[in-house]
């Protein structure tokens, strides 16, 4: 085994290391940092559990050595190089499960996104923008992440002189697949928008019918402020200051707002 350089060894040390590929001389070193998003399936009681939600996403750097035809894996709680018997098959097979899972996360992704708008749709009682907030942040921390791991692999499969196309094609498959589940997450982030602007519009067109109301009352009832405001002088010389004249005024008062009321709604109406 070649002697690591004392910066590579703080890379593969590191547990929030980014992804990363290096050449140098006889070896080269490769990170993978990918995301671990939720454990369990997502099905109809998941969905409605706030635990599930809540659960945080977590993401792991992988870190390997390659010598030739060699792979190490850091073991960082051992703080030692685990060898691969099977060179580049073990590293096939370990990053495959990871892809996997991280796709079956997306899945369960959308399957929460699908659980948002339906809840919009219905008007539940909780507020499911509570929950958004929850899937947006972990779904845009991801897409950074897998943007930069497959732009990382991709230089990796590049570079790297496989000898068996066998080899080659597998590497080629993982990074197809990689760029799959970011094609999805980006995908989810876009339905994520969707579901906020449709949100904002529901939102607004409340807002606008209840600032609607409010001017048809104002418009009703600020002409009657006048209009009391103007019988309420202390001065002489009024109208209806006659026995009947609080009824005549009254009644006036009511005429009024009644044919104010029909002008407005026969102008909305026009319009």
């Amino acid at each position: 085994m070649v002697e690591l350089h004392e910066l590579h060894l703080k890379d593969l040390q590191n547990p929030i290391h980014p992804s990363l590929y290096e050449a140098y001389g006889e070896y080269q070193i490769l990170i993978l940092r990918l995301p671990e998003l939720w454990e369990g399936k997502a099905n109809i009681l998941a969905l409605r559990s706030n635990e599930f939600w809540k659960t945080k996403g977590r993401f792991f750097s992988y870190p390997f050595v390659i010598v030739g035809e060699e792979i190490y894996f850091y073991d960082r709680k051992l703080g030692e190089l685990t060898h691969f018997e099977n060179g580049f098959k073990d590293l096939y097979h370990f990053l495959d499960e990871k892809i996997d899972a991280y796709m079956e996360d997306i899945e369960i992704a959308h399957d929460k996104i699908a659980f948002i708008e339906e809840s919009l749709y219905k008007k539940q009682s909780f507020n499911p923008m509570e929950r958004w907030h929850i899937l947006k942040k972990e779904l845009s921390r991801t897409e950074r992440v897998i943007i930069k791991a497959v732009d990382i692999f991709e230089r990796f499969v590049t570079k790297h002189n496989f000898t068996e196309t066998n080899l080659l094609n597998e590497f080629n498959d993982l990074h197809e697949h990689l760029e799959r589940s970011l094609r999805s997450t980006i995908a989810a982030n876009t339905q994520l928008d969707d579901i906020y602007r449709y949100h904002n519009i529901q939102t607004n067109d409340r807002l606008n019918r209840s600032i609607y109301l409010l001017t048809i009352i104002s418009v009703i009832f600020l002409p009657l402020n006048l209009v009391v405001g103007f019988f309420g002088m202390n001065t002489g010389g009024l109208p209806f200051q006659h026995h009947y004249g609080t009824l005549d005024a009254f009644i006036a008062m009511i005429v009024f707002a009644a044919v104010l009321t029909i002008a407005v709604l026969w102008k909305i109406k026009k319009y």
